[in-house]
């Protein structure tokens, strides 16, 4: 089992505060005093590498899903080399930089392929359940000629068909249909401005077999008890499906009303911020911006609307709702079937460069230039990056008005 990460790098409007980590984990408790994360599969009662130690407690909130670790990698050579073979990371550096080259647009927005690459790795990861016996992030949405064509997975077409691609070229090189769809989704969401860091395994195996339908809830639906139990069937508690849903920040939608094709669901579908949250709080959404039933069900619920809430907190909501995030998606993505061994730990880190410039309000409102890096580090170092008690660097202002012109 090999073990990545991908921690992103803030260089603006960045301060030091004293106990942030401990200051999240409060919200957090206070947020879900009833809810406790479910383990499954070998981390039930095993855990006992460092990679699964490591997952377990990304997942029960022991620490974060996230990192801050410093670059110390660089690719030793090209693809073909013997030098490149030998290093679990270096495939990966590759794919990561030629996904980034597709996931961002110039002015540093992600593109159409970046939000349809966060959708690709829960659609897979989502299709199972704890009674479904079979189903999960096993690359089936690449890999059966069925699953893709189902209606939930409506307009996946075009970023399966840049899976299948990217897959072709690099299956020789130790990468999987299974690993590459969530290895897509997280660079996805990092490449998207201010999206979280996030935790990642590799080793998952293949299936071609169509994971079980009707384990992927329809935008039409309306009854959030449904909705809810759906979710907790799959170890997804209601605090975790809000974070979740939050994703919607960078979506659009197409097929849900035709008419209204290519409406984002919130005004900056390009920017991973909060205005998804804040504006589900509004009483209709503003000019331009589609609402899906489902999430309007679900952000007055009872199980949920307190984590919508939360996570419109002008100072902390970016924070919290990123690690909370992380540790969902962790869990979406079925990580503990996985767990066999540690490898190697690869962190995946964008940079960012910006010039930012805030309103009375601390609300960004320019931001410029993107870069993306992957760089390794040892597992015994991994406490090193983990927040703790003493100042850190963070973000603090988390909201874009405008990223270099017109949002995409």
């Amino acid at each position: 089992m090999r073990f990545l990460a991908f921690p992103v790098w803030f260089h603006a409007a960045a301060f030091a505060f004293s106990g942030m980590h401990n200051l999240i984990n409060e919200i957090q408790t206070r947020q879900s005093t009833s809810e406790t994360s479910q383990l499954i599969g070998d981390l039930v009662d095993g855990a006992t590498t460092t990679v699964g130690r490591r997952v377990r407690d990304c997942i029960t909130g022991g620490t974060s899903c996230e990192l801050q670790a410093r670059k110390d990698y660089e690719r030793p050579g090209s693809l073909d080399s013997a030098i490149c073979r030998e290093d679990t990371c270096c495939v990966w550096d590759i794919v990561q930089q030629e996904l980034t080259s597709h996931f961002r647009h110039d002015n540093g927005t992600c593109t159409s392929l970046a939000r349809a690459a966060v959708r690709l790795g829960f659609h897979d990861a989502g299709s199972w359940s704890t009674t479904s016996g079979t189903g999960g992030a096993d690359g089936s949405l690449l890999l059966s000629s069925e699953e893709i064509e189902r209606p939930e997975n409506d307009g996946l077409q075009e970023i399966r068909s840049e899976a299948l691609r990217i897959l072709d070229r690099y299956s020789g090189h130790g990468v999987s249909a299974a690993d590459l769809v969530q290895f897509m989704h997280n660079v996805a969401t990092v490449a998207c401005p201010l999206g979280p860091r996030m935790l990642t395994l590799v080793g998952r195996k293949d299936s071609q077999e169509s994971n079980p339908g009707d384990l992927i809830p329809s935008n039409n639906a309306t009854d959030a008890s449904y909705l809810i139990e759906l979710f907790q069937n799959k170890t997804i508690s209601p605090r975790d499906l809000a974070a979740l849903l939050g994703a919607h920040t960078v979506a659009r939608q197409f097929y849900v009303d035709s008419t209204l094709a290519g409406q984002g669901l919130d005004s900056t579908p390009g920017v991973w911020d909060m205005n998804f949250y804040r504006e589900m709080a509004l009483p209709n959404p503003p000019p331009g911006v589609f609402r899906l039933p489902s999430d309007t069900a679900l952000s007055v619920a009872d199980g949920t609307a307190p984590r919508f809430e939360a996570f419109t907190d002008v100072t902390f909501g970016q924070t919290v709702w990123n690690a909370q995030y992380s540790s969902a998606y962790s869990c979406s993505a079925r990580c503990s079937d996985f767990v066999s061994g540690a490898i190697s730990n690869i962190d995946i880190s964008v940079w960012r460069s910006a010039t930012v410039t805030s309103d009375a309000q601390g609300h960004n409102s320019r931001a410029v230039s993107y870069g993306i890096v992957v760089y390794h580090v040892s597992l015994e170092h991994l406490s090193e990056y983990t927040p703790v008690d003493g100042n850190f660097s963070f973000e603090t202002t988390v909201r874009y008005s405008e990223i270099n012109g017109s949002v995409n």
